[in-house]
C-alpha cells in the first residue's frame, strides 16, 4: 500500500502561523492504518511529496532571532550563481538549517503524528516514511545536514538508497503501482526556472531542481515580507502602539500566503484594509492606508532592484505580466484599485488559462511504471486536488494530484473578494496482492 501527502507547508510561525492542527494528521493516521487493516495490506509507503518543510515563508531571511537584520547575500537568491543552480553560500546553509530547526520546534505535535507517534494506534503492518522535495524546500538538495534533519524529523528513510525500488530524488516510478509522482513544480513558470511549455518530464535533469526561480523571492520579498513592513510602520504610530488591533492587522495581512490564485495575492492587502475598517477607528483607518502604501511601494521598488531580479529578467525576457504588476504597485493609491485590479485579472487569466499540468501528465512515459491496465501520473504543487482522465487506448491513464494540508483564501468569480477554507487531500494506491481498490482518493474542506 502508496499513501502520497504533500504540500503540509509547515511553517517557524514568523511569517504565518501553523496550518492545520496536529490532531488533523492524527485523523490522516488513523485513516490510512484503517485502510491497510481493511485491505490485508503487507506493507505501507507513506510518501511525503514535497513542500512540507516551507524554507521561504518565514521572516528569518530578513533578521535573526535577536533582530540583527540578514544581508542580501546570504538569502538564497542573493548570491552570484543562484539563477544557475550554484551551490549557496555556507552561510546561506546555515541560515536555512536554523529555520528548519525553528519549524521543527514549532511543529513536535504535527511531526510526532506523522511520525506515527501521537495517538497511541498501532500500525497493521510496517511503515516506511518516504520524503521528495519540492520547490519550498529546495534547499534540501544541497545539503546533508538540511536533508538528515528533515529525514530525522518525519522519521524518512534517504530517498538516494532506494533507487533499486524505482524511488529517485525528484520522482517514484513505481510499477507495482502503475504509478509515477513528482512534485509536478516542472510545470509552474514562476517556480520552476528550467521551466519549458513542451518537455517531456523525463528530460530534466537533477541540476535543472537546483536553479533558483522567481517563486522563491517572491514568496519571502513580496508575500512574507507584506505584514513584517507593515508591522514595523505601524508599532510605533501612535494610533496603534500598544492597542491589540496592531496583532489583528498582521493576523489578517499574513493570510494573504493562503491566496489562490498567486497573483491574486497582490490584491489581498487592499481588500484586507478595507475589510478591516468596520474593526478600527477613523484614524487608525487612515494610518493603516498610508502604512500600506508605503509598504506595498518600498517592497514593489525593492524587488525590482534585486540583482536576481535583474538577472531573471535578462534571462527570460521578463514578460509574463508580472513587471506590469510591480509597476502599478510601485505607484497605486489604495484609493483607487482599479488599474491594479486589471493587471491582476490578466495575470490570473494567463496562469489559469491553460493547463499546463495536464499537459504535462499527459507526456509523463507511463511506459516504465506499466504496459497495461491502470496507469497513474501524481502531482502535487498546486494545492488543487484534482483528477484527470488523459487516456484509454490499450491502458487507463489518470492523472491525479494529492491537493494540500493548509488554509487556502480563494478570489471571487466577481473579484470583489476572497473566501478561505482548510482542505485536505491523500491519495493511496494499492497493489495486486491487496484486497484494495486500485487507488483512492479522499479529500475534505473545514471552515
Amino acid at each position: 500500500m502508496l499513501v502520497i501527502v504533500s504540500d503540509l507547508h509547515l511553517c517557524d510561525g514568523t511569517a504565518y502561523p501553523q496550518n492545520v492542527t496536529a490532531a488533523s494528521f492524527g485523523l490522516l493516521q488513523s485513516d490510512i492504518y484503517s485502510l491497510a487493516k481493511r485491505y490485508n495490506a503487507k506493507n505501507l509507503d507513506l510518501v511525503f511529496l514535497g513542500d512540507v518543510f516551507d524554507l521561504l515563508r518565514t521572516e528569518r531571511w530578513f533578521e535573526d532571532d535577536a533582530g540583527k537584520p540578514v544581508a542580501m547575500g546570504e538569502r538564497p537568491w542573493g548570491y552570484d550563481g543562484a539563477i544557475d543552480g550554484k551551490r549557496p553560500p555556507d552561510a546561506t546553509l546555515a541560515r536555512a538549517r536554523a529555520i528548519l530547526d525553528g519549524i521543527v520546534a514549532r511543529n513536535l505535535d504535527v511531526l510526532a503524528a506523522l511520525r506515527g507517534e501521537a495517538t497511541g494506534l498501532e500500525a497493521p503492518c510496517p511503515v516506511r516514511r518516504i520524503y521528495l522535495p519540492g520547490n519550498h524546500d529546495r534547499l534540501y538538495l544541497f545539503d546533508d545536514q538540511l536533508r538528515a534533519r528533515v529525514q530525522t524529523a518525519l522519521g524518512a528513510t534517504d530517498e538516494r538508497s532506494l533507487a533499486a525500488e524505482g524511488i529517485f530524488q525528484h520522482r517514484l516510478a513505481m510499477p507495482r503501482y502503475g504509478l509515477l509522482a513528482r512534485h509536478g513544480h516542472e510545470w509552474d513558470r514562476l517556480n520552476f526556472q528550467a521551466f519549458r511549455k513542451d518537455a517531456v518530464p523525463a528530460d530534466y535533469t537533477d541540476a535543472e531542481y537546483l536553479q533558483t526561480p522567481i517563486g522563491d523571492p517572491i514568496t519571502t520579498e513580496l508575500v512574507a515580507a507584506l505584514p513584517y513592513e507593515l508591522e514595523r510602520r505601524l508599532r510605533d504610530a501612535p494610533d496603534f502602539k500598544g492597542t491589540p488591533m496592531l496583532a489583528h492587522v498582521r493576523d489578517r495581512m499574513e493570510k494573504i500566503e493562503d491566496v489562490r490564485p498567486l497573483m491574486a495575492a497582490l490584491e489581498w492587502p487592499f481588500y484586507e484594509a478595507e475589510r478591516l475598517q468596520a474593526h478600527l477607528t477613523t484614524a487608525q483607518h487612515d494610518v493603516l492606508r498610508a502604512a500600506l502604501r508605503d509598504t506595498v511601494h518600498t517592497l514593489a521598488t525593492r524587488f525590482v532592484e534585486l540583482p536576481y531580479f535583474k538577472q531573471w529578467r535578462d534571462r527570460t525576457g521578463g514578460g509574463l505580466g508580472f513587471e506590469l504588476a510591480l509597476d502599478a504597485l510601485r505607484v497605486i493609491d489604495p484609493t483607487s484599485l482599479g488599474s491594479l485590479k486589471s493587471v491582476i485579472a490578466k495575470l490570473v487569466q494567463y496562469f489559469q488559462g491553460e493547463d499546463l499540468v495536464s499537459q504535462g501528465a499527459a507526456r509523463e512515459d507511463l511506459a516504465k511504471v506499466g504496459t497495461s491496465g491502470l496507469r497513474f501520473v501524481v502531482y502535487g504543487h498546486t494545492h488543487n486536488p484534482d483528477e484527470v482522465a488523459l487516456r484509454a487506448d490499450g491502458t487507463d491513464d489518470v492523472y491525479l494530484n494529492s491537493g494540500t494540508w493548509r488554509r487556502r483564501e480563494f478570489m471571487t468569480l466577481d473579484q470583489r473578494g476572497f473566501i478561505g477554507w482548510e482542505q485536505f487531500t491523500y491519495l493511496a494506491f494499492y497493489d495486486a496482492g491487496e484486497r484494495g481498490p486500485a487507488y483512492e482518493c479522499w479529500s475534505g474542506t473545514r471552515r
